[in-house]
């Protein structure tokens, strides 16, 4: 996905699409305004739009237009549209704009009929224009195996590139050999170090703090329930006999209840 994501993003930066209609002013417009994936959803519109005919136009007043359209040829399929020229607002009752984001075949239709050369700020989504940034993650939504497999490719790349380099000549080369050597038995030292510290028993302070600047966080044992007072400091409540409540025997021993029997 993060491959498809760069490719679209490149393909929005660098290339230019080529306008296939004969809207141009509209079609031109998107192509500066969508991003290269949704101007090609939009260029889609454009062309069903050539299948519709406005059937009926009803004007209420300066404030609101409505347009009744049909597909050519056949009657089967009615759509409503209204126009407000005020704010240039326009809604149709498919409401794919509502859902999707982008204009409908039937919008542009009454964008054709109006004359408008560019579509309305109010029918141009933010997120499926060139102006959206892509929301970067956090460090806390970052995985720890996500940044040592990124790290891992920006050593692997720099290696390879110095390897390139290295394997003209004799002499870089066993110079490439003897440092990527001592390069790898001082970090396999540290390695080991790192991981017999993080192995060390539950509840000892660790050292990798020092390494990374990050430490351990405080053990505080939590099972089971605290003592009380009386058990923290040694002493323990006398056992009650359950006959008599008296100390000193307990329901077996009981005088009372062997006098009973």
């Amino acid at each position: 996905m993060r491959v498809a994501d760069a490719e679209a993003q490149t393909a929005t930066q660098h290339s230019t699409p080529i306008l296939i209609t004969q809207l141009q002013s509209l079609e031109r417009h998107g192509r500066e305004v969508y991003t290269q994936y949704i101007f090609k959803l939009f260029q889609d519109e454009i062309v069903r739009e050539s299948a519709l005919v406005v059937a009926n136009r009803v004007d209420e007043g300066e404030v609101r237009r409505l347009y009744y359209l049909e597909h050519y040829a056949r009657r089967e399929g009615n759509w409503t549209v209204e126009y407000n020229p005020v704010d240039n607002q326009i809604k149709c009752c498919c409401l794919m704009f509502e859902s999707f984001g982008l204009p409908c075949c039937h919008i542009i239709s009454v964008m054709k009929c109006e004359h408008l050369l560019a579509i309305p700020e109010s029918l141009i989504m933010q997120r499926w224009t060139r102006r959206a940034t892509p929301r970067q993650p956090t460090i806390g939504q970052i995985s720890p195996s996500m940044t040592s497999m990124a790290r891992y490719g920006i050593l692997s790349s720099g290696y390879n590139l110095m390897s390139f380099y290295a394997s003209h000549t004799h002499e870089s080369f066993e110079h490439a050999r003897q440092v990527s050597h001592e390069m790898t038995s001082w970090m396999r030292d540290r390695w080991e170090k790192v991981k017999k510290l993080r192995t060390s028993d539950v509840g000892e302070p660790s050292s990798v703090g020092s390494l990374f600047g990050v430490g351990d966080p405080v053990i505080v044992k939590t099972k089971g329930n605290p003592r009380n007072n009386a058990e923290s400091k040694g002493t323990r409540k006398a056992r009650k006999c359950r006959v008599c409540q008296s100390i000193g025997h307990d329901k077996r021993t009981c005088p009372k209840l062997k006098a009973k029997e």
